[in-house]
């Protein structure tokens, strides 16, 4: 399976839909060359917010985690090496917003407020990130498109939003990982004939990319 393909799949896990950025990224695009920030890097204490964050979009439960997939570091290096400097950008920013909004609210980092408190904030985030692309008259590019343009309308909103970023690299990191693909999807090594739909059973997991 090729890069495109695996994208697709993961792509399916949020409604078959990708930022114009992630597409770019993941190589759906190949001819396009966004202009990326080389000197990109995390704090110590960014990399622990990221992994933080992630766990909350994919907690552990019977399966593993965002943690335990090792999605913070995944996300560094995928910004780091396949996104455009308007995206790190945003996404530093997103970061500190979150201290920001948990200073305001309890008067400590969010790293240091409860599990409850940091869901809360991070439910804030994500509605006002629907508010600001749906005022930004923000399109949705399905993987297959062709993405020779910014999707945005470029005055009201500047790329890709923070929550979407982490939210899609959260998904892509985890279900490509070793764990997330063995542990929380149905792992074929050895696949046999392609069948391109295929009824699932009562509880039975997806399949693995």
């Amino acid at each position: 399976m090729n890069r495109r393909e695996a994208l697709s799949r993961v792509a399916l896990l949020m409604g078959g839909t990708l930022s114009a950025p992630s597409l770019m990224a993941f190589g759906a695009e190949p001819n396009l060359s966004p202009k990326m920030g080389a000197d990109f890097s995390l704090t110590s204490a960014q990399r622990a917010l990221v992994a933080e964050v992630a766990e909350h979009i994919i907690p552990r439960t019977s399966t593993p985690g965002a943690k335990d997939a090792e999605v913070g570091p995944f996300i560094e290096l995928m910004l780091k090496d396949c996104y455009r400097a308007q995206e790190q950008q945003n996404f530093l920013e997103g970061l500190a917003d979150l201290d920001e909004k948990a200073t305001k609210a309890h008067g400590k980092k969010f790293l240091d407020t409860t599990s409850a408190e940091q869901v809360a904030i991070l439910k804030q985030v994500e509605k006002e990130t629907i508010e600001m692309m749906k005022n930004a008259n923000v399109q949705q590019v399905k993987v297959g498109d062709n993405v020779d343009k910014e999707v945005v309308d470029s005055k009201k909103i500047k790329g890709t939003p923070f929550w979407r970023l982490i939210k899609e690299l959260t998904l892509f990191g985890y279900f490509t990982s070793e764990k997330g693909a063995t542990q929380a999807l149905d792992y074929v090594p050895i696949p046999g004939k392609y069948e391109g739909c295929i009824p699932l059973k009562p509880g039975q997991k997806a399949y693995a990319l």
